[in-house]
């Protein structure tokens, strides 16, 4: 009785020290993790800040540009009306000049028949009589050069008000100018402001660029990383896999919720890149209580790139879950837990775009559809 009493007590010895140390490395593989969770954090939420911003930058480029395009065609329209007046200005200015000139011409003509007629009126009939011309015939000369003088005014009445008419056209298209070409520096000046704002936006747009490219080069390093986080999970999912523990019954549903990505192949919500999802995400609201899925033994509770705060849970028969994006865990590494008892609280931490949490199966070290599983 004393010896069985005494090998009960090694037994529990070895045990108690054996478990812990199957879950040391997880202790070295938690600090590292730490280091990333600033950087991580810091460049999920710069990338989303570039991506809005960009979004709002091209937005004012196109309206911008739809302005300045606007302007553009006004100010082709305008440069094409003061074309036109110009055009119309040198016509009439023209044509003022050719009815100056039949004005001058028609007052010497008047001249002219006035002295003409003036001298006719002073002819003495003695020279009339030595002449031997009849003095009707003199009168008759007279009368025509009166008629003569009296159409002759009336084309340079006519002309006089035709001169008028066309300064005061001319008055009026010089003003319709003279609006326009100020009107024309108007748009000019609001273009040449468009224009600069344009220049502007896009080199804000190309400084946003840039650094987006950054924050893509350092997230392609943190992928990397990421792939060398999935290979210590398959790691420990084999260490677990050695405690011989056997699963007992099915899996139950984490949480109840709708499901927004479902296991496979998919578009990255955040990098907007093809990859394989090894899970599915239920959307739930932040803090909603996360169960074990299963009986099991906590195989890793602590910080993971990508998945912010993660819990996983070996239940035996080669079964792993895997529960991520929570605000906060209340169960440690090697912890025994039993199937439907909360294990976190559901958030939204590491890379994600709304409170939800990532649920994943793994037999042995392979992702599987967690439907498969589930109830």
């Amino acid at each position: 009785m004393k010896k069985f009493i005494i090998f009960l007590l090694v037994l529990l010895l070895v045990f108690s020290v054996f478990l812990p140390s199957a879950y040391s490395g997880l202790e070295e593989e938690q600090q590292k993790l730490q280091q990333y969770k600033k950087e991580l954090e810091e460049i999920k939420r710069d990338l989303n800040n570039l991506t809005a911003t960009s979004q709002q930058v091209l937005s004012l480029l196109d309206r911008i540009s739809s302005e300045e395009n606007n302007v553009s065609q006004n100010i082709d329209v305008i440069q094409n009306k003061i074309t036109a007046l110009q055009n119309e200005i040198s016509e009439t200015e023209n044509l003022i000049q050719l009815n100056k000139s039949l004005i001058e011409k028609n007052k010497n003509a008047i001249a002219t028949s006035l002295a003409l007629s003036y001298k006719l009126s002073y002819v003495s009939p003695i020279s009339v009589f030595f002449s031997g011309k009849s003095a009707s015939a003199s009168v008759d000369k007279i009368t025509y050069i009166s008629y003569v003088i009296s159409s002759n005014k009336t084309l340079l009445d006519d002309l006089t008000k035709k001169v008028n008419l066309l300064n005061e056209q001319k008055s009026k298209l010089q003003k319709d100018n003279e609006y326009l070409t100020a009107f024309l520096k108007d748009k000019e000046s609001e273009e040449a402001v468009l224009k600069q704002e344009i220049a502007m936006k896009n080199e804000l747009l190309s400084s946003l660029k840039e650094r987006k490219l950054a924050d893509l080069t350092k997230k392609t390093l943190l992928e990397e990383e990421i792939k060398k986080e999935q290979e210590k999970i398959k790691e420990l999912i084999k260490e677990a896999q050695r405690k011989g523990i056997i699963l007992k019954g099915g899996l139950i549903w984490p949480v109840r919720g709708p499901i927004t990505s479902p296991f496979g192949w998919r578009i990255n919500p955040i990098w907007h890149s093809k990859e394989f999802h090894p899970g599915i995400d239920i959307a739930v609201a932040t803090g909603t209580p996360v169960k074990a899925a299963a009986d099991g033994i906590v195989s890793y509770a602590g910080w993971m790139n990508g998945y912010g705060n993660v819990v996983i849970i070996y239940h035996g028969s080669d079964i792993s879950t895997l529960y991520a994006h929570l605000k906060r865990y209340i169960v440690r590494k090697g912890e025994r837990v039993k199937q439907g008892q909360i294990i976190a609280y559901s958030d939204n931490t590491g890379w994600s775009t709304g409170p939800h949490l990532h649920f994943g199966v793994y037999l042995g070290d392979k992702p599987v559809n967690p439907l498969k599983y589930l109830p």
